[in-house]
């Protein structure tokens, strides 16, 4: 799925540009024939598998009808997206220059909606859904309440009371988790024995989605670039910046750090650690969050680069794994090209100033790893041991980075070395002709938490791909701090 959507999310931002200008709908058959004009229909009749929408005109973005083995997809302006098949046979296409003509759904490749301005109803959602499918949307709820098995027992939890939901299918497929973050900030772990979620859309339909079926909940309305505010955090410090692709879509979110001075290393940590040595870091921005498959397929979309393996964990918001150094360097060079910046791969120094976020504890949090911080092989999450989490699946650290601690290693620019004594103590990058092995930081999914402490350091060969190893992007800053 995520391939030919990803494609088709980006040649629909261009098309709408392009339809703007000339007041009209983009047709594209299969056959190669492109008609300009006006999808003469009230409304798109769409079957998700968790119920039939019923989308006005008015809301319509983008629609892609899928090959015989495919599912179509439908994009609406609200930033929903579904898939599915729709169930219409028919449309009539109205043009100024050509015959009104009649055109058959399953001969169509996509349509690009125009972007007329139509007045919308005010409709405000309660929660922000995403599933295995890769379907996000936005609906009221009209489940009051799931229950889950947790260790203590049944227990029932208001869907009220709920700021985040996620669930995860282990590997084996025998069990399924649920971790619920309250809004009094209580984490509920455990098994759920409710069947379904009822949603109702912005077009009036109710949809029943079986809750495995279901990756995450989010409570409220909030969204950002047509996605919701996982755990995003009022950061009265932090300034954001995020460029755009020549096609429009967003390139990766980065938080900009002051730099300073700060004790890189530990005492009491593995001899590569040691020893301790102050370092100053200049101004740089840094990822919000690991680089997702989402973003890296965008890259291989214009590319023509082979796409990395998902592991069968599912590609979107998932941190991009099976990636070599070599890979996230290729990544950051094109980032640079097609948005004019320069982006580039963080220092070692700068990895770990940004992941201890102005603390000296073991973990950003503390010392202890606590549950549901990370994660990791013993950090207490519904993903331990088996898979990474969706980006942003924890709260960020006080400089706003999510999942600098677990999920994925990530690649930094270094040469390994296994002192701190010759490291650079400008905060710039070690290397050396020939390197054989790159540092790699932050532990993973797979490893225990004395992995994922702050300081802790790893190496791997820079053609190695791995399903624990992944990036986080680093934005140079221009004089003035842009």
């Amino acid at each position: 799925m995520g391939l030919r959507l990803l494609v088709f999310a980006g040649l629909l931002l261009l098309a709408l540009g392009r339809v703007q200008a000339d007041g009209g709908d983009l047709v594209t058959m299969r056959n190669g024939d492109i008609f300009n004009g006006t999808v003469a229909r009230e409304s798109f009749s769409f079957d998700t598998g968790y119920g039939v929408l019923s989308v006005p005109y008015g809301q319509m973005s983008g629609l892609r009808i899928g090959d015989a083995d495919e599912p179509d997809y439908l994009l609406t302006r609200s930033g929903d997206r579904f898939s599915g098949r729709v169930l219409d046979h028919d449309f009539t296409m109205l043009s100024v220059l050509r015959a009104s003509r009649k055109l058959a759904f399953r001969e169509l490749s996509e349509i690009f909606f125009s972007t007329y301005s139509l007045p919308q109803r005010e409709w405000l959602p309660d929660a922000a859904l995403e599933t295995s499918d890769g379907d996000r949307f936005f609906a009221r709820l009209g489940t009051d309440s799931i229950t889950i098995e947790t260790a203590s027992g049944m227990q029932r939890v208001a869907l009220a009371e709920v700021e985040r939901l996620d669930l995860a299918v282990r590997m084996d497929g025998d069990e399924y988790l649920a971790r619920i973050v309250l809004k009094d900030g209580h984490v509920v772990e455990g098994e759920p024995r409710t069947a379904t979620v009822s949603a109702r859309t912005r077009y009036g339909a109710t949809l029943a989605i079986p809750l495995r079926q279901l990756t995450t909940l989010v409570s409220g309305s909030a969204s950002h670039e047509g996605r919701p505010d996982f755990f995003n955090q009022p950061l009265a410090s932090a300034r954001i910046i995020r460029d755009r692709l020549p096609d429009g879509s967003p390139a990766p979110e980065v938080v900009v750090l002051e730099g300073g001075r700060y004790l890189r290393g530990a005492v009491d940590g593995d001899e590569d650690e040691k020893p301790p040595k102050p370092v100053s870091v200049a101004p740089f921005a840094i990822g919000v969050s690991e680089v997702t498959f989402e973003e890296y397929d965008r890259f291989c979309a214009d590319t023509g680069r082979e796409r990395p393996d998902d592991s069968e964990w599912g590609r979107g918001r998932r941190p991009v794994v099976n990636v070599s150094w070599l890979d996230a360097v290729a990544y950051t060079d094109w980032l640079s090209r097609v948005t004019r910046q320069r982006y580039r791969l963080p220092t070692d120094a700068e990895w770990e100033f940004a992941a201890r976020a102005g603390t000296s504890t073991r973990f950003w949090w503390g010392d202890e790893v606590g549950v549901a911080h990370a994660n990791c092989e013993g950090c207490g999450s519904i993903w331990d041991g088996d898979r990474t989490a969706p980006a942003g699946s924890f709260p960020p650290n006080p400089w706003g980075l999510h999942d600098t601690a677990g999920n994925v290693f990530e690649w930094v620019a270094d040469c390994y070395n296994s002192t701190f004594a010759d490291a650079p103590a400008d905060g710039s990058a070690f290397d050396k002709p020939g390197c054989g092995k790159r540092v790699i930081r932050g532990g993973a999914w797979s490893f225990p938490p004395g992995e994922i402490r702050s300081t802790n350091r790893w190496r791997d060969f820079p053609s190695r791909h791995s399903d624990d190893t992944g990036f986080r992007v680093v934005r140079e800053l221009e004089e003035g701090g842009h």
